[in-house]
């Protein structure tokens, strides 16, 4: 009698979709070919997935988060006009196509910084920050990333170039960006998905987000591709979703998973992350 009533019992919450056999015990499987990923809760910051999160990686062009952050702590005005130099015109790989004496305000600078991931846009920004030395801008980045308690990066460049004892994790990444992401400037940038700059001496351009994610998803809202010969295809992720927020960061990946990988990611930490306090 008693295991007709059991019986009975577990048929009913199969029912209901309260009980499936064994399946449910354990979390959803998920499989992604990055080498190290992350799934932050952006509510909460607590850790939802992680996969050799802790390894120490080149960081590419996702440094350019943390080159942001500093600038925007600065509190400088978003209208001061910037020269580029003839040496931040001349830094190679991903560029902004500045050229030398050209005269952009910061705000213009900082899309051509975060939406095609300008090398030069970078090295522009450090120099005008700190004038005397891009070393300082260096400790200025490294300086932020301790009081922040990202204990596994360290900084070297501004742009993100593979540099011999530049490294930093997924982890410290998802952090970084669950922080910066509630800086509003920052999170108006990387949600852009073209912005064009009008420079005060030539003519305007325009530039499109390399995050190819932001027209894959309306819930995506940034934040920053990352590719080097070091690193691999990187990609720091953040998207809302019924009242759900979600950062994740998938380093290594080849550049034809990079983006796929990111929102299995995504999609996993919907199933997991809290509705926001205020929902």
């Amino acid at each position: 009698m008693r295991l007709r009533y059991l019986g009975i019992l577990f048929a009913v919450l199969l029912l209901l979709g309260l009980w499936t056999p064994s399946s449910t015990r354990a979390a959803p499987v998920l499989t992604v070919s990055a080498p190290e990923a992350v799934v932050l809760d952006g509510w909460t910051g607590s850790v939802l997935y992680a996969k050799a999160a802790n390894t120490p990686r080149y960081p590419a062009s996702t440094t350019k988060i943390m080159t942001a952050l500093v600038v925007l702590r600065r509190h400088v005005a978003m209208s001061r006009v910037v020269t580029v130099s003839p040496y931040a015109a001349s830094i190679p790989g991903s560029t902004a196509g500045l050229w030398t004496g050209e005269k952009l305000t910061l705000w213009d600078l900082l899309h051509g910084l975060l939406l095609p991931s300008g090398n030069d846009a970078a090295e522009a920004l450090a120099e005008f920050i700190t004038p005397s030395s891009a070393t300082d801008f260096v400790n200025l980045m490294n300086l932020t990333a301790s009081r922040l308690g990202l204990r596994h990066t360290r900084f070297l460049t501004p742009d993100g170039l593979d540099v011999p004892g530049q490294y930093t994790t997924a982890r410290d990444l998802a952090r970084l960006a669950r922080i910066a992401m509630q800086v509003p400037a920052f999170a108006s940038l990387v949600h852009a998905e073209w912005w064009t700059a009008r420079p005060l001496n030539g003519p305007a351009q325009t530039w499109r987000n390399l995050n190819k994610l932001l027209w894959q998803s309306r819930a995506v809202d940034g934040v920053k591709t990352g590719t080097t010969a070091g690193a691999g295809a990187c990609l720091v992720s953040s998207a809302r979703k019924a009242g759900r927020w979600v950062i994740a960061v998938n380093l290594g990946s080849a550049p034809s998973t990079r983006f796929s990988d990111a929102m299995r990611l995504l999609n996993y930490g919907f199933r997991f992350a809290s509705v926001s306090p205020s929902a």
